[in-house]
């Protein structure tokens, strides 16, 4: 994994005030192995490397040699064999073994259409001396960050993280679209970023930067295919395709690969698999939240079967410095309470390993969560009329937030917006129980979920994987049916795939009520000394986080519930994360 810097300017002059450097050292947790950086025309590319593949010979910038061509590039192709292969018999000549070079010809051969033919995880940017242009593109899901922004003289800076281009000399502008998503989400959107002076390349899209200006466009779209495989057919497509999902993502590297192990029906799928790739014992990973939620007695159930190499940790109750850790790193609000938890268990395997496998994506290709069977709990008349008199989409979106619309309102004394909802949901024509489903994947997998597994992992230099996002695992399990996945009465998600884990592990096991990976955040809240943090700043009229949110309304907020009313603990949790942010990143704001 890396971190790469990407800078067009309009003239060769104006790179020579640019302090790449300070770029790339802002950089350095994302590629600690090497770093280096090269000017081409009025062009400056910089790299950071954490090397996973070829290690001798993989490093960047990376030019053809003819020089027409050059590649920064963060992420991993798993299907770069195959299509390097496929290269060759077009006449493409290789000088290095890496996945690096494979998107350089793919490039080569295909142009734009490039991004169609790589399956993995990327973020890159290649100099096309030929058209003098940048061509930039991001993986799928969102799993790689790419941002980028402009400064007055129409000169274009991307880089992997945020920090990169305050390092550069960009101070970021709150955009106010954004903290008001992010007090109804718990995190900002992927279509946007905190800053509004600062953009992001969104999941899926690539865009081309010439004289011009920049030019997105979307290059994959999740449709739901038409499928006719019965149950068992169905569910042996899928153990077929997981198997190589996990095969490639073990077998493309250099460096031993490990797994975060929660004892959850997905890590437990993902380390069974991992374990029969690999002739020694598999390193895995747990934590634990002590007596409040503590699912490591199931991960040593799987860790004892599969004879893993397992390595806990248990969070303690000294969370702030630990919070001020994360959220230094964080570029961007975030309140999934298991931020921490994250980057602990990414520090925990980073000790031991340099790759580890996760199980995210899962319950959104599956249906694991609870809202998508609670719609289907209703009775069939009530149900009809629920579609009939209501939009049981439009309520679902006002359930999940943490703020409501209307208490947003109250804390940023301006009109907050509903929301957000991608033109691609919204048209789609799907119903309302698929609506919800498509909203998790393109919304709160690459803002929420994937957003925080980089930066978590990245920060400790380890870099994670995810089976479950395979293309085709995931574009084939989109087009089944959801009652292969979903079961309304019994209050069951992702069937199939607990069907698949039974034959590894008892029902008891597979079938236990879901826990998930979020922290106990009421007992943590009433820790001395969150508690003092939060009741110090509710007073303190000073700080910077009231230079955008109500002192008065976060005073009130934060006595009510020290006052018993335990239900506002999501809503204090936010506001503590984001005061935190605020106190990390004083010198990165305007």
């Amino acid at each position: 994994m890396c971190g790469i810097i990407a800078i067009k300017t309009t003239n060769k002059e104006a790179l020579n005030s640019i302090d790449i450097k300070a770029g790339l050292e802002a950089l350095a947790l994302r590629g600690p192995d090497a770093s280096k950086h090269m000017q081409i025309d009025n062009v400056l590319l910089g790299h950071t490397r954490l090397s996973i593949i070829d290690l001798s010979s993989g490093g960047q910038p990376m030019t053809t040699s003819d020089g027409a061509y050059t590649i920064v590039f963060n992420g991993e192709i798993y299907n770069y064999k195959i299509l390097r292969e496929k290269l060759q018999k077009s006449g493409a000549i290789f000088k290095t073994h890496s996945d690096t070079e494979v998107i350089l010809q793919a490039y080569i051969a295909y142009d734009k259409d490039c991004v169609k033919e790589l399956d993995g995880m990327f973020a890159f940017v290649i100099y096309d001396k030929t058209k003098n242009r940048l061509f930039v593109a991001r993986d799928r899901f969102g799993k790689k960050p790419l941002y980028y922004t402009k400064d007055k003289d129409d000169n274009f800076y991307f880089a992997s993280e945020i920090k990169a281009l305050h390092a550069l000399g960009f101070k970021g502008v709150i955009n106010k679209e954004a903290l008001d998503a992010y007090l109804s989400l718990m995190y900002v959107p992927p279509h946007m970023t905190i800053y509004s002076n600062i953009k992001t390349i969104p999941p899926a899209h690539f865009a081309i930067v010439d004289e011009n200006g920049i030019r997105r466009e979307k290059y994959w779209h999740l449709i739901k295919a038409q499928n006719t495989d019965t149950y068992d057919e169905a569910k042996q497509k899928i153990k077929t395709l997981f198997k190589d999902a996990v095969t490639t993502r073990m077998l493309s590297s250099d460096v031993e690969v490990g797994s975060l192990l929660s004892g959850g029906v997905d890590s437990s799928l993902v380390s069974i698999y991992a374990s029969r790739i690999l002739s020694k014992p598999l390193k895995t990973f747990s934590l634990s939240y002590g007596d409040t939620i503590n699912e490591l007695p199931y991960a040593l159930k799987v860790s004892e079967k599969i004879r893993s190499d397992h390595h806990t940790l248990s969070v303690n109750d000294s969370l702030l410095s630990e919070l001020r850790k994360t959220f230094e790193y964080l570029d961007e609000p975030h309140g999934d309470s298991s931020d921490v938890s994250q980057y602990l268990i990414s520090n925990l395997a980073h000790k031991s390993v340099k790759v580890a496998l996760t199980g995210d994506g899962a319950d959104e290709f599956f249906l694991g969560y609870g809202w998508y069977w609670k719609h289907l709990q209703l009775p069939f008349f009530k149900r009809i009329t629920a579609r009939l008199f209501s939009d049981p989409f439009k309520d679902h979106l006002k359930l999940i937030e943490i703020f409501s619309q209307k208490e947003r309102s109250e804390l940023l004394a301006y009109n907050a917006k509903p929301i957000f909802v991608p033109e691609e949901v919204r048209d789609s024509g799907l119903n309302s129980e698929d609506k919800m489903n498509l909203w998790d994947i393109l919304v709160y997998l690459p803002g929420q979920l994937l957003t925080k597994i980089d930066r978590t992992s990245m920060a400790n230099s380890l870099e994670v994987r995810s089976p479950f996002l395979d293309t085709k695992l995931a574009e084939y399990v989109y087009s089944l049916p959801a009652s292969y996945k979903l079961d309304g009465k019994n209050n069951n998600g992702k069937i199939i795939l607990k069907d698949i884990l039974t034959e590894e592990m008892d029902p008891d096991f597979v079938y236990r009520r879901k826990q998930g990976f979020g922290a106990p955040v009421k007992t943590w809240l009433h820790l001395s000394e969150i508690k003092t943090f939060l009741v110090a700043l509710s007073k303190n009229k000073e700080h910077q986080i009231f230079s955008y949110i109500s002192q008065k309304e976060t005073q009130h907020l934060t006595h009510c519930y020290y006052n018993g009313e335990e239900k506002l603990a999501y809503r204090v949790w936010l506001i503590l994360c984001l005061a935190i942010w605020f106190e990390t990143h004083k010198a990165d704001i305007e």
